[in-house]
Formats: C-alpha cells, structure tokens, sequence
C-alpha cells in the first residue's frame, strides 16, 4: 500500500504493475506520491468548475442542493470527494512519451459517471471530469488545440486550463 498525501495519506495500490518497469514509470509514481494538500488545495479550481457545471447542467439548484448540500468555495469541493483506493499508470498514446498517474473517485454531484483524475507524470494534473477512459482532452476530443483544457465543460465559462489556478 502507498500512502498519498495529496489526499491526506489515503493508503492506495497500483492497479495494475506489469507496464511500470520503466523508469520514467516509476519517476511518475515517485512524484505523485510527492503531491502534498497544498497541491490539492491549488487544484480544487478544476474539481469546482466540473462541479459547478454540472450544477449548470442539471438544475441542481431544484434538487442537488438539498442532497449534497453547497460548497462555500473551490476548497470546499473536496468534502465531496471520496478517492477510490486504487491507482493505474499508463503510457501516453502515440507521440505522447509521458506517463498519467489516474484516479477515480466518487462525488456527491455526479454518482453515474464520478470523477476522474489524471497527473502527467505524476506532478500535474492535467485532466478532470467524469471517467471516460481518456488520458488527455487532447485524446478525448481528438483536437490537439486542447492541449492545455483540463476540465473541458459543457459551459465554456466552467472550461479549465493548466496554470488556471
């Protein structure tokens, strides 16, 4: 079991340890397990913006509030979130040599799809929203213009970039 400190030393495995033999694999591992609170802290603005969308989306004011109840600020998101204690790391697709650290968790707002998290080598969280497999938007759009998107919303006033927060 690694302990994770972004997420207040949760205790996790790797979900699957046959492709990490690579050292740059390891590296990945290395650096997220380097993550800190203050890394979650400074990342909340993408889980918020996904949560805030999806508020949008939804109507959540006619029923979401009254379930989940209203974070005050983007912090807040997190008493909201419950990570799955299971990581995976895969290899970038085609050109892409990096390495994502992937997460999944559960959230109050959005029981069907949850939340899914992905770290370009292991130190930056680079993709937020709902699982759906893809390691980047880059991948999950197939349009490289949304190489720096890490939260793609349906509002694009909700649209996160890198370096947004």
């Amino acid at each position: 079991m690694l302990k994770v400190p972004y997420f207040n030393n949760i205790e996790v495995e790797i979900s699957d340890t046959e492709n990490i033999d690579e050292k740059s694999a390891i590296t990945a591992i290395d650096n997220f397990l380097a993550l800190t609170e203050e890394n979650r802290i400074a990342d909340s603005d993408h889980i918020f913006a996904y949560y805030k969308d999806f508020h949008e989306c939804v109507g959540g004011e006619d029923w979401l509030d009254e379930e989940m109840g209203i974070p005050e600020c983007p912090t807040d998101i997190w008493k909201y979130v419950k990570p799955n204690r299971m990581i995976s790391i895969e290899k970038g697709y085609d050109v892409d040599d990096n390495w994502y650290i992937i997460m999944e968790a559960n959230c109050d707002w959005e029981e069907e799809h949850g939340l899914m998290l992905v770290w370009r080598n292991g130190t930056t969280l680079t993709k937020v929203g709902g699982y759906d497999g893809h390691l980047t938007n880059v991948n999950a759009y197939a349009n490289k213009k949304m190489i720096n998107v890490v939260y793609a919303a349906s509002n694009p006033e909700y649209t996160t970039f890198l370096n947004s927060n």
